[in-house]
């Protein structure tokens, strides 16, 4: 036993400060401290007078980020930012500040404060805490919020699709439809690869109402429960998870409906381990929270998609939590 870790009181109670974290995380981006931190050091008067801030509690709020390392203080009371505040700038390559806001804002915030009873139950806590079947329609209802989580996820597509581009080979592809694809980040990344290729992004017409096509991508709007456009090369990613496996059952088999014979399919996922700890684990509950969805293994996945007449071919690891799997129309 090592005699120098810390009791496994502190320990837990340092876990039960992560909920305060990511409030502090949220404020600093919230202020924009770190995009009036970009051109250089300021003081915390400079600071609150642009924030619009309370001197005093933003230098309360400094402080605490600079125990995150979010903030460096330079010894003239001075705070300078850090690469893990460049990451909460707004617009910065790699930003996660939208995607930092929305969750922690009411959207994901309360459902998560009844993960007790979403567990007992089996079922999301969304309908109770926000009056909503799903976020959708919370969104919806709460557009800001809804504009600031849709920009936070696009932040993260944009990562994942770098490197799902960098491990999967689409092939000789010539037309690849993007379900439920959103802005179409990954579309693109995937049709950098396969010049020849034309693109179908996929999605609901709100969603897609304010993105633009180009020479390269057509723009259907439309519900995957529904009719799907046909193509050779179907994308999926961070779909399957939101939803339980009969849900999953009718994508995957409106997309099979959809596709001429010898057609692929591309799915992106956080992937669980077989056994084990992982991160993924956190999401898992996430998607039980939120939206009765599940993660899922790569044999689960596997199972699912056969189920619905794709055979998968190969499993491909990124590197990261994420995982591609391709499939071929059985």
């Amino acid at each position: 036993m090592n005699e120098q870790a810390p009791p496994p009181q502190a320990v837990v109670l340092q876990m039960l400060m992560g909920m305060w974290t990511a409030q502090i995380l949220s404020a600093v981006a919230q202020l924009g401290v770190p995009d009036r931190l970009a051109n250089g050091a300021q003081s915390v008067d400079d600071l609150a007078r642009d924030c619009n801030a309370n001197r005093d509690a933003l230098r309360r709020l400094l402080r605490a980020a600079a125990t995150l390392q979010l903030v460096a203080e330079d010894g003239d009371g001075r705070y300078a930012l850090t690469p893990l505040g460049e990451t909460l700038r707004a617009g910065a390559p790699g930003s996660l500040r939208d995607f930092v806001i929305a969750e922690t804002a009411p959207g994901h915030w309360l459902p998560w404060g009844r993960l007790a009873d979403a567990v007992r139950r089996g079922e999301s806590m969304m309908s109770e805490t926000l009056g909503t079947p799903d976020p959708w329609s919370y969104y919806a209802q709460h557009p800001e919020e809804g504009h600031m989580f849709a920009r936070g996820m696009g932040n993260l597509s944009a990562l994942v699709a770098q490197d799902v581009a960098r491990v999967y080979d689409p092939g000789q592809a010539k037309v690849i439809v993007d379900v439920s694809g959103s802005e179409g980040v990954l579309l693109r990344a995937v049709l950098d690869r396969v010049p020849g290729a034309r693109g179908v992004l996929f999605d609901r017409a709100d969603v897609v109402a304010a993105v633009k096509p180009s020479d390269r991508v057509e723009i259907i709007a439309g519900d995957f429960f529904g009719e799907i456009p046909a193509g050779d090369l179907y994308l999926l990613k961070s779909i399957l998870h939101d939803w339980p496996d009969d849900r999953c059952e009718a994508i995957l088999k409106n997309c099979h409906r959809a596709a001429p014979a010898g057609a692929r399919l591309v799915v992106v996922e956080t992937i669980l381990p077989d056994e084990g700890p992982s991160p993924v684990a956190f999401m898992d509950m996430n998607m039980l929270v939120m939206l009765n969805g599940r993660e899922r293994t790569f044999g689960e996945y596997t199972a699912l998609l056969a189920r619905c007449g794709w055979n998968v071919e190969q499993q491909i690891p990124t590197g990261g939590m994420f995982g591609v799997l391709e499939a071929r129309k059985a």
